[in-house]
Protein backbone atom coordinates (compact mmCIF):
# COMPACT_ATOMS: atom_id res chain seq x y z
CA UNK A 1 0.00 0.00 0.00
CA UNK A 2 1.41 3.55 -1.14
CA UNK A 3 0.97 4.86 2.53
CA UNK A 4 2.50 1.99 4.36
CA UNK A 5 5.56 2.16 1.46
CA UNK A 6 5.95 6.07 2.37
CA UNK A 7 6.05 5.06 6.32
CA UNK A 8 9.04 2.45 5.46
CA UNK A 9 10.54 5.30 3.68
CA UNK A 10 10.65 8.25 5.88
CA UNK A 11 10.26 6.58 9.56
CA UNK A 12 12.14 3.92 8.50
CA UNK A 13 14.76 3.84 5.77
CA UNK A 14 15.72 7.53 6.29
CA UNK A 15 15.19 7.53 10.02
CA UNK A 16 19.16 8.90 11.67
CA UNK A 17 19.24 5.63 13.88
CA UNK A 18 17.96 3.07 10.89
CA UNK A 19 21.38 0.68 9.87
CA UNK A 20 21.57 -0.81 6.34
CA UNK A 21 23.88 -3.15 7.96
CA UNK A 22 22.09 -4.70 10.05
CA UNK A 23 20.31 -5.96 7.36
CA UNK A 24 22.78 -8.10 6.41
CA UNK A 25 21.83 -11.95 5.99
CA UNK A 26 18.07 -10.78 6.08
CA UNK A 27 15.73 -13.99 5.39
CA UNK A 28 12.04 -12.73 5.85
CA UNK A 29 10.81 -16.43 6.48
CA UNK A 30 12.89 -16.66 9.33
CA UNK A 31 11.95 -12.68 10.40
CA UNK A 32 8.34 -13.74 10.16
CA UNK A 33 8.80 -16.63 12.35
CA UNK A 34 10.65 -14.51 14.88
CA UNK A 35 7.45 -12.35 14.92
CA UNK A 36 5.19 -14.96 15.47
CA UNK A 37 7.23 -16.19 18.25
CA UNK A 38 7.34 -12.79 19.60
CA UNK A 39 3.88 -12.21 19.69
CA UNK A 40 2.85 -15.48 21.59
CA UNK A 41 5.76 -14.62 24.83
CA UNK A 42 3.58 -12.25 27.49
CA UNK A 43 5.39 -9.06 28.40
CA UNK A 44 6.39 -8.37 24.92
CA UNK A 45 6.46 -4.43 24.24
CA UNK A 46 4.38 -4.93 21.18
CA UNK A 47 0.50 -5.06 22.18
CA UNK A 48 -1.07 -3.22 19.78
CA UNK A 49 -1.38 -6.36 17.79
CA UNK A 50 -3.92 -9.23 17.95
CA UNK A 51 -4.61 -11.08 20.75
CA UNK A 52 -6.25 -14.20 20.73
CA UNK A 53 -9.09 -15.58 23.25
CA UNK A 54 -12.09 -17.87 23.90
CA UNK A 55 -15.24 -16.83 23.61
CA UNK A 56 -18.16 -17.80 26.26
CA UNK A 57 -21.33 -18.22 26.00
CA UNK A 58 -24.59 -18.85 28.27
CA UNK A 59 -26.08 -22.38 26.70
CA UNK A 60 -29.17 -23.42 28.40
CA UNK A 61 -29.54 -27.05 29.88
CA UNK A 62 -33.22 -27.81 28.45
CA UNK A 63 -34.12 -29.45 32.21
CA UNK A 64 -35.12 -27.61 35.42
CA UNK A 65 -32.59 -29.56 37.39
CA UNK A 66 -29.65 -28.87 35.64
CA UNK A 67 -28.08 -25.18 35.50
CA UNK A 68 -27.02 -23.29 32.35
CA UNK A 69 -23.34 -23.99 31.61
CA UNK A 70 -20.60 -21.64 30.00
CA UNK A 71 -19.05 -23.19 26.82
CA UNK A 72 -16.07 -21.75 25.49
CA UNK A 73 -15.94 -21.14 21.44
CA UNK A 74 -12.15 -20.40 21.12
CA UNK A 75 -10.52 -18.87 17.81
CA UNK A 76 -11.40 -14.91 18.96
CA UNK A 77 -8.76 -13.27 16.95
CA UNK A 78 -9.01 -9.34 18.15
CA UNK A 79 -7.33 -6.22 18.61
CA UNK A 80 -8.52 -3.33 21.22
CA UNK A 81 -10.49 -0.69 19.70
CA UNK A 82 -8.35 2.12 21.17
CA UNK A 83 -5.34 0.15 19.55
CA UNK A 84 -7.17 0.54 16.20
CA UNK A 85 -8.21 3.90 16.71
CA UNK A 86 -4.91 5.46 17.81
CA UNK A 87 -3.19 3.64 14.89
CA UNK A 88 -5.48 5.49 12.77
CA UNK A 89 -5.15 8.97 14.54
CA UNK A 90 -1.79 8.90 14.37
CA UNK A 91 -1.46 6.97 10.31
CA UNK A 92 1.14 9.92 9.09
CA UNK A 93 -0.21 9.55 5.35
CA UNK A 94 -4.13 10.55 6.50
CA UNK A 95 -4.20 12.28 9.49
CA UNK A 96 -3.91 15.06 7.80
CA UNK A 97 -6.54 14.67 5.81
CA UNK A 98 -8.74 14.16 9.07
CA UNK A 99 -11.82 16.37 9.31
CA UNK A 100 -11.69 16.94 13.48
CA UNK A 101 -14.56 19.56 13.59
CA UNK A 102 -17.62 19.10 11.83
CA UNK A 103 -19.73 21.63 9.18
CA UNK A 104 -22.82 22.23 7.33
CA UNK A 105 -21.92 21.94 3.51
CA UNK A 106 -24.05 24.33 1.08
CA UNK A 107 -24.10 25.01 -2.25
CA UNK A 108 -25.58 27.89 -4.23
CA UNK A 109 -27.05 26.97 -7.70
CA UNK A 110 -26.22 29.24 -10.31
CA UNK A 111 -27.15 33.08 -10.23
CA UNK A 112 -29.47 32.18 -6.93
CA UNK A 113 -29.38 33.40 -3.63
CA UNK A 114 -30.96 30.54 -2.26
CA UNK A 115 -28.45 27.93 -0.73
CA UNK A 116 -28.91 23.92 -0.59
CA UNK A 117 -27.80 21.74 2.34
CA UNK A 118 -25.38 19.13 0.99
CA UNK A 119 -25.47 15.92 2.95
CA UNK A 120 -22.07 14.02 1.26
CA UNK A 121 -19.81 12.63 4.26
CA UNK A 122 -20.84 11.95 8.02
CA UNK A 123 -18.41 14.84 9.13
CA UNK A 124 -21.17 17.35 7.40
CA UNK A 125 -23.89 15.47 8.82
CA UNK A 126 -26.24 16.29 11.80
CA UNK A 127 -25.50 13.76 13.57
CA UNK A 128 -22.21 14.44 14.02
CA UNK A 129 -22.57 17.77 14.55
CA UNK A 130 -25.38 16.91 17.34
CA UNK A 131 -22.24 14.56 19.00
CA UNK A 132 -19.38 17.26 18.12
CA UNK A 133 -21.89 19.66 20.81
CA UNK A 134 -22.55 17.12 22.82
CA UNK A 135 -19.09 16.21 23.84
CA UNK A 136 -17.69 20.28 24.61
CA UNK A 137 -19.65 19.71 27.58
CA UNK A 138 -18.79 16.41 28.62
CA UNK A 139 -17.73 14.97 31.68
CA UNK A 140 -13.19 15.62 32.42
CA UNK A 141 -11.21 12.85 33.98
CA UNK A 142 -11.17 13.32 37.88
CA UNK A 143 -7.28 13.68 37.56
CA UNK A 144 -7.96 16.36 34.34
CA UNK A 145 -10.72 18.73 35.73
CA UNK A 146 -8.67 21.79 34.43
CA UNK A 147 -7.64 20.41 30.86
CA UNK A 148 -8.16 22.73 28.33
CA UNK A 149 -7.42 21.09 25.31
CA UNK A 150 -9.81 21.39 22.22
CA UNK A 151 -12.63 18.23 22.05
CA UNK A 152 -13.07 16.41 18.98
CA UNK A 153 -15.25 13.56 18.26
CA UNK A 154 -13.83 10.51 16.67
CA UNK A 155 -16.36 8.85 14.39
CA UNK A 156 -16.59 5.35 14.64
CA UNK A 157 -17.12 3.50 11.21
CA UNK A 158 -17.60 -0.72 11.58
CA UNK A 159 -18.31 -3.15 8.84
CA UNK A 160 -18.63 -7.15 9.02
CA UNK A 161 -18.94 -9.50 6.23
CA UNK A 162 -18.82 -13.32 6.26
CA UNK A 163 -16.60 -14.14 3.37
CA UNK A 164 -15.79 -17.45 1.87
CA UNK A 165 -12.16 -18.20 0.72
CA UNK A 166 -12.57 -20.21 -2.18
CA UNK A 167 -15.21 -21.16 -4.56
CA UNK A 168 -15.48 -24.88 -3.75
CA UNK A 169 -15.73 -25.84 0.23
CA UNK A 170 -16.68 -24.32 3.56
CA UNK A 171 -13.11 -22.52 4.63
CA UNK A 172 -14.33 -18.98 5.30
CA UNK A 173 -13.41 -16.59 7.42
CA UNK A 174 -15.61 -13.33 9.40
CA UNK A 175 -13.51 -10.19 9.94
CA UNK A 176 -14.70 -7.02 11.37
CA UNK A 177 -13.61 -3.91 10.18
CA UNK A 178 -13.34 -0.40 11.17
CA UNK A 179 -12.82 2.97 9.41
CA UNK A 180 -13.10 6.82 10.83
CA UNK A 181 -16.04 8.86 9.24
CA UNK A 182 -13.35 11.47 10.08
CA UNK A 183 -12.23 10.64 6.65
CA UNK A 184 -13.45 11.45 3.14
CA UNK A 185 -15.04 8.46 1.79
CA UNK A 186 -13.66 9.26 -1.09
CA UNK A 187 -10.75 8.30 0.31
CA UNK A 188 -12.04 5.71 2.89
CA UNK A 189 -13.09 3.65 -0.76
CA UNK A 190 -9.64 3.62 -2.25
CA UNK A 191 -8.50 0.03 -1.48
CA UNK A 192 -4.58 1.10 -1.23
CA UNK A 193 -5.78 3.76 1.41
CA UNK A 194 -4.77 1.73 4.65
CA UNK A 195 -7.95 3.55 6.13
CA UNK A 196 -9.95 0.26 6.42
CA UNK A 197 -8.26 -1.37 9.80
CA UNK A 198 -9.34 -4.86 10.78
CA UNK A 199 -10.65 -4.61 14.14
CA UNK A 200 -11.40 -9.19 14.82
CA UNK A 201 -12.25 -12.15 13.35
CA UNK A 202 -15.41 -13.85 14.68
CA UNK A 203 -15.19 -17.72 15.12
CA UNK A 204 -18.04 -19.84 14.47
CA UNK A 205 -19.34 -23.14 16.41
CA UNK A 206 -17.04 -25.42 15.52
CA UNK A 207 -18.17 -28.95 15.28
CA UNK A 208 -16.50 -29.67 18.67
CA UNK A 209 -18.30 -27.39 20.12
CA UNK A 210 -21.45 -28.34 18.91
CA UNK A 211 -21.11 -31.77 20.31
CA UNK A 212 -20.53 -30.48 23.42
CA UNK A 213 -23.98 -28.39 23.14
CA UNK A 214 -25.58 -31.30 21.81
CA UNK A 215 -24.12 -33.55 25.02
CA UNK A 216 -25.14 -31.02 27.26
CA UNK A 217 -28.67 -30.59 26.44
CA UNK A 218 -31.17 -32.54 27.53
CA UNK A 219 -33.51 -31.94 24.42
CA UNK A 220 -31.28 -31.65 21.71
CA UNK A 221 -32.52 -33.96 19.28
CA UNK A 222 -36.25 -32.16 19.38
CA UNK A 223 -35.00 -28.57 19.14
CA UNK A 224 -31.74 -28.84 17.56
CA UNK A 225 -32.22 -25.84 15.18
CA UNK A 226 -33.62 -23.40 18.09
CA UNK A 227 -30.34 -24.00 20.05
CA UNK A 228 -28.03 -23.12 17.54
CA UNK A 229 -29.62 -20.33 16.41
CA UNK A 230 -29.78 -18.94 19.67
CA UNK A 231 -25.98 -19.87 20.45
CA UNK A 232 -24.86 -18.04 17.48
CA UNK A 233 -26.54 -15.22 18.51
CA UNK A 234 -25.23 -15.76 21.82
CA UNK A 235 -21.70 -15.83 20.20
CA UNK A 236 -22.17 -12.51 18.05
CA UNK A 237 -23.12 -10.82 21.02
CA UNK A 238 -20.25 -12.07 23.51
CA UNK A 239 -17.97 -10.68 20.75
CA UNK A 240 -19.09 -7.07 20.54
CA UNK A 241 -18.83 -7.38 24.54
CA UNK A 242 -15.61 -8.62 24.73
CA UNK A 243 -14.67 -5.65 22.32
CA UNK A 244 -16.66 -3.53 23.51
CA UNK A 245 -16.55 -3.59 27.54
CA UNK A 246 -13.02 -2.71 27.46
CA UNK A 247 -11.82 -0.43 30.46
CA UNK A 248 -9.66 1.54 27.96
CA UNK A 249 -12.12 2.57 25.79
CA UNK A 250 -15.01 3.04 27.80
CA UNK A 251 -13.65 5.19 29.80
CA UNK A 252 -12.44 6.84 26.43
CA UNK A 253 -15.91 6.91 25.07
CA UNK A 254 -16.98 8.69 29.12
CA UNK A 255 -14.20 10.92 29.53
CA UNK A 256 -12.41 11.10 26.28
CA UNK A 257 -8.31 10.66 25.52
CA UNK A 258 -5.47 12.52 24.97
CA UNK A 259 -4.00 12.74 21.74
CA UNK A 260 -1.79 14.41 19.16
CA UNK A 261 -2.90 14.96 15.80
CA UNK A 262 -1.17 16.66 13.59
CA UNK A 263 0.93 18.72 16.14
CA UNK A 264 -1.98 19.31 18.22
CA UNK A 265 -2.68 17.55 21.10
CA UNK A 266 -7.00 17.31 21.18
CA UNK A 267 -9.32 15.63 23.40
CA UNK A 268 -11.03 12.74 21.49
CA UNK A 269 -13.99 11.10 22.30
CA UNK A 270 -14.86 8.13 20.19
CA UNK A 271 -18.22 7.76 19.33
CA UNK A 272 -20.00 4.79 17.02
CA UNK A 273 -21.82 6.07 14.48
CA UNK A 274 -22.36 3.67 12.04
CA UNK A 275 -22.64 -0.16 11.21
CA UNK A 276 -22.52 -1.87 7.56
CA UNK A 277 -23.40 -5.53 7.32
CA UNK A 278 -25.70 -7.35 5.05
CA UNK A 279 -29.24 -8.73 6.73
CA UNK A 280 -28.43 -11.87 7.70
CA UNK A 281 -25.77 -10.06 10.28
CA UNK A 282 -28.14 -7.24 11.28
CA UNK A 283 -30.81 -9.93 12.41
CA UNK A 284 -27.62 -10.86 14.48
CA UNK A 285 -26.65 -7.32 15.72
CA UNK A 286 -30.02 -5.79 16.15
CA UNK A 287 -31.04 -8.82 18.07
CA UNK A 288 -34.16 -9.82 16.08
CA UNK A 289 -35.37 -12.83 14.29
CA UNK A 290 -34.60 -13.81 10.41
CA UNK A 291 -37.40 -12.62 8.28
CA UNK A 292 -39.99 -12.71 11.57
CA UNK A 293 -42.86 -10.56 11.65
CA UNK A 294 -41.00 -7.53 11.51
CA UNK A 295 -38.18 -8.01 9.37
CA UNK A 296 -36.51 -4.56 9.62
CA UNK A 297 -33.94 -3.76 12.14
CA UNK A 298 -35.27 -0.42 12.64
CA UNK A 299 -39.55 -0.68 13.08
CA UNK A 300 -41.86 -2.28 13.55
CA UNK A 301 -43.73 -2.66 9.78
CA UNK A 302 -45.20 -5.85 9.56
CA UNK A 303 -44.05 -8.20 6.75
CA UNK A 304 -47.68 -8.31 5.31
CA UNK A 305 -47.66 -4.18 4.76
CA UNK A 306 -44.23 -4.16 2.91
CA UNK A 307 -46.00 -3.76 -0.08
CA UNK A 308 -46.77 0.05 1.08
CA UNK A 309 -42.95 0.90 0.72
CA UNK A 310 -42.42 4.37 -0.44
CA UNK A 311 -46.18 5.67 0.32
CA UNK A 312 -46.68 8.72 2.74
CA UNK A 313 -48.71 6.53 5.52
CA UNK A 314 -45.22 4.16 5.28
CA UNK A 315 -43.45 6.93 6.45
CA UNK A 316 -45.38 7.75 8.84
CA UNK A 317 -45.59 4.31 10.25
CA UNK A 318 -41.94 3.71 9.88
CA UNK A 319 -41.06 6.91 12.10
CA UNK A 320 -44.11 6.38 15.11
CA UNK A 321 -43.28 2.89 15.63
CA UNK A 322 -39.68 2.90 15.52
CA UNK A 323 -37.79 -0.40 17.03
CA UNK A 324 -36.31 -0.28 20.75
CA UNK A 325 -35.00 -2.94 22.48
CA UNK A 326 -37.18 -4.41 24.92
CA UNK A 327 -34.81 -5.00 27.77
CA UNK A 328 -37.73 -6.43 30.37
CA UNK A 329 -38.69 -9.03 27.77
CA UNK A 330 -35.61 -10.58 26.99
CA UNK A 331 -34.29 -10.68 30.36
CA UNK A 332 -38.10 -12.72 31.57
CA UNK A 333 -37.58 -14.49 28.36
CA UNK A 334 -33.89 -15.52 29.91
CA UNK A 335 -35.17 -16.21 32.82
CA UNK A 336 -38.08 -18.79 31.36
CA UNK A 337 -35.16 -20.32 29.66
CA UNK A 338 -32.05 -20.52 31.55
CA UNK A 339 -34.04 -21.27 34.54
CA UNK A 340 -37.28 -22.96 33.83
CA UNK A 341 -35.87 -24.65 31.07
CA UNK A 342 -39.12 -23.65 28.90
CA UNK A 343 -38.06 -24.24 24.88
CA UNK A 344 -36.62 -21.46 23.28
CA UNK A 345 -39.64 -20.74 20.99
CA UNK A 346 -41.78 -21.85 23.31
CA UNK A 347 -45.12 -20.64 23.61
CA UNK A 348 -44.42 -18.81 26.81
CA UNK A 349 -41.51 -16.82 25.49
CA UNK A 350 -43.38 -16.58 22.19
CA UNK A 351 -46.00 -14.40 23.68
CA UNK A 352 -42.94 -12.01 25.25
CA UNK A 353 -41.27 -11.65 22.06
CA UNK A 354 -42.80 -12.86 18.78
CA UNK A 355 -44.82 -9.50 17.97
CA UNK A 356 -41.68 -7.64 17.72
CA UNK A 357 -39.50 -10.28 16.49
CA UNK A 358 -37.07 -9.89 19.03
CA UNK A 359 -35.05 -12.43 20.55
CA UNK A 360 -33.99 -13.89 24.30
CA UNK A 361 -30.59 -12.43 23.35
CA UNK A 362 -28.40 -9.60 25.78
CA UNK A 363 -27.69 -6.75 22.97
CA UNK A 364 -24.07 -6.02 24.23
CA UNK A 365 -24.53 -2.42 22.49
CA UNK A 366 -27.05 -2.02 25.19
CA UNK A 367 -25.24 -0.76 28.45
CA UNK A 368 -25.23 2.20 30.78
CA UNK A 369 -21.42 2.84 29.63
CA UNK A 370 -22.51 3.75 26.09
CA UNK A 371 -25.36 5.43 26.83
CA UNK A 372 -27.59 2.41 25.78
CA UNK A 373 -26.39 2.82 21.76
CA UNK A 374 -29.56 2.55 20.13
CA UNK A 375 -28.19 -0.41 17.63
CA UNK A 376 -31.34 0.03 15.42
CA UNK A 377 -30.39 3.81 13.89
CA UNK A 378 -26.51 3.07 13.33
CA UNK A 379 -27.20 -0.04 11.01
CA UNK A 380 -27.17 1.70 7.50
CA UNK A 381 -28.00 0.62 4.46
CA UNK A 382 -25.48 -1.52 2.75
CA UNK A 383 -25.48 -0.88 -0.61
CA UNK A 384 -23.30 -3.93 -2.21
CA UNK A 385 -25.84 -6.17 -0.34
CA UNK A 386 -28.96 -4.40 -0.71
CA UNK A 387 -28.69 -2.81 -4.23
CA UNK A 388 -25.84 -3.74 -5.84
CA UNK A 389 -25.75 -7.33 -5.54
CA UNK A 390 -29.14 -7.80 -3.48
CA UNK A 391 -32.83 -7.73 -4.37
CA UNK A 392 -33.00 -3.96 -6.08
CA UNK A 393 -30.46 -5.64 -8.82
CA UNK A 394 -33.15 -8.64 -8.83
CA UNK A 395 -35.82 -6.65 -9.34
CA UNK A 396 -34.09 -4.02 -11.59
CA UNK A 397 -32.86 -6.88 -13.91
CA UNK A 398 -36.89 -8.25 -13.96
CA UNK A 399 -37.82 -5.11 -14.94
CA UNK A 400 -35.59 -4.50 -18.07
CA UNK A 401 -36.37 -7.58 -19.42
CA UNK A 402 -40.36 -6.74 -19.08
CA UNK A 403 -39.67 -3.70 -20.88
CA UNK A 404 -37.93 -5.81 -23.91
CA UNK A 405 -41.11 -8.10 -23.78
CA UNK A 406 -43.06 -5.22 -24.53
CA UNK A 407 -41.34 -2.96 -26.49
CA UNK A 408 -37.36 -2.81 -27.10
CA UNK A 409 -37.52 0.70 -27.46
CA UNK A 410 -38.89 1.31 -23.59
CA UNK A 411 -35.27 0.44 -22.61
CA UNK A 412 -33.84 3.51 -24.32
CA UNK A 413 -36.76 5.41 -22.90
CA UNK A 414 -35.58 3.94 -19.32
CA UNK A 415 -31.83 5.02 -20.17
CA UNK A 416 -33.30 8.74 -21.24
CA UNK A 417 -35.21 9.20 -17.80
Amino acid sequence: MPSELNTLVHEVLRHPHFRFEDLKGFDAQIANRRADEADKQAGTPFGTGFRERAVTIDVPSGDKTVPPERIEVPGLHYRRIMDVLREALQDPVLSPKYHLFPFRLFRRAGDSNEASRIYSEIYNSDAMLEAHEDVQSAHLPPEEQECKRPRIVSALMAWSDSTHLANFGNAHVWPIYLMLGNLSKYIRCQPTSGACLHLAYIPSLSAETKRKIAAFHAKWDTQQKQILTHCKRELMQAVWAILLEDDEFLKAYRYGFVMEINGTEYRVYPRLFTYSADYPEKVLLATIRDKGICVCPRCLMPRDKLERMGMVSDMKYRLTHARTYLKWAVERARNLIYNMATPITGPAVERLLKATSSVPTKNAFKIDELDNIDVSRFLVVDFMHEFELGVWKAFFTHSIRLLYAIDSALVKELDKR
